[in-house]
């Protein structure tokens, strides 16, 4: 399916609507219409909207940020602007706590505090909003926000496409979790400081799968949640989730699971290209993301496969162009891919980039 671009966007409050009319042009159902909501904080004020929607089993909830805070453990709050993203198991409008993000098996990390993705977003006058959805072999809709020029942040959300039976399945990832989703001040290079790899692995991870493994499910504090990150931090849920993409600071730490990954594929600097690119064509290869889940115990650092992420593939930008399509899926003719770096070309993350199908 094709892309949808929405442009000369305002703040957050205007692309959450936004997003809402894509999501309602895919079919989703609207649990949430937008709805104003008071600061988490107890202060009485209505500082940002509430999105909630539903498809299948998935259920997506966003609340944008307008000056204040939207998870309860929150960095650079002087900068609060942005678009939260959390997945539930249901939803209620009316939360027993009153906070938006009070949702049934709501993502919490090993001290129960619930946590989420997000990107920041500044009110400004002038953004672009890419949406994609796909629907085969499974649900995803990656959310991708130009905040300056050629200077992109993701949210994206679906399903796994499932390898085996299991109880579960809703993943979503940004390009920032809960916590360091606000930057340190609106600078072009202090907005992608905290930014990871789109369902890639880090230290201070930001993608979490639904799935029952093992008894994660029945201890004191049930694990309901995997992430792509080590077992305790501030966005940790107790289960490790492994990808075959990281942010290169991680590997080889001790956490780090031990799956095909594409380390040494990817950018190794932010000049260098990548092992990714055809020479004889310059054009990347689409490598597919592959989920692998820690089962018990915890300790032997043991790993199964369970899906791959739907329609969506780690690149090397080198030889194409942010937000444009390609035939990349070679020898197939005419099925395009939508790419994007990650953050920004020959940045942070050098060549490092997603496509997604259309």
């Amino acid at each position: 399916m094709a892309y949808t671009v929405y442009e000369k966007l305002g703040g957050p409050n205007d692309v959450l609507e936004k997003i809402r009319d894509f999501l309602v042009d895919k079919g989703f159902t609207v649990l949430n219409n937008c709805t104003s909501d008071l600061d988490i904080n107890g202060s009485g004020v209505n500082d940002g909207n509430v999105l909630a929607v539903k498809k299948k089993d998935i259920y997506a909830v966003f609340r944008s940020a307008n000056g204040k805070v939207i998870f309860s453990n929150q960095q650079n709050s002087n900068q609060a602007y942005g678009i939260g993203l959390t997945c539930a198991t249901n939803y209620t409008v009316n939360p027993p706590s009153g906070q938006w993000f009070d949702q049934p098996n709501v993502v919490v990390n090993t001290a129960q505090s619930p946590i989420g993705v997000g990107i920041p977003v500044k009110q400004s006058e002038n953004y672009r909003l890419y949406c994609n959805y796909v629907d085969d072999p499974a649900i995803m809709v990656v959310l991708s926000l130009e905040l300056e020029k050629g200077i992109f942040q993701h949210l994206a959300f679906g399903e796994t496409q499932k390898v085996g039976t299991w109880n579960g399945g809703t993943i979503f990832s940004g390009s920032k979790n809960s916590y360091n989703m606000f930057p340190t001040s609106w600078d072009v290079e202090q907005i992608a400081v905290g930014s990871n790899h789109l369902f890639g692995m880090s230290s201070n991870p930001s993608t979490f799968l639904r799935i029952d493994v093992d008894a994660a499910p029945l201890r004191q504090n049930p694990v309901l949640w995997a992430t792509t990150g080590p077992a305790t931090g501030a966005c940790s849920t107790g289960k490790i989730l492994g990808s075959p993409l990281t942010n290169l600071d991680s590997l080889g730490a001790s956490w780090f699971p031990k799956v095909p990954h594409y380390a040494y594929l990817q950018s190794q600097t932010v000049s260098d290209y990548g092992r990714n690119v055809n020479t004889l064509n310059c054009i990347s290869v689409n490598l597919p993301i592959a989920l692998y889940i820690q089962r018990d115990p915890d300790s032997l650092m043991n790993f199964s496969q369970v899906g791959y992420v739907p329609a969506v593939y780690a690149i090397s930008m080198r030889n194409i162009a942010p937000a444009s399509c390609y035939e990349i899926s070679y020898p197939k003719s005419g099925n395009l891919h939508q790419v994007f770096p990650h953050v920004k070309r020959a940045g942070m993350f050098g060549y490092d980039g997603i496509s997604i199908m259309q």
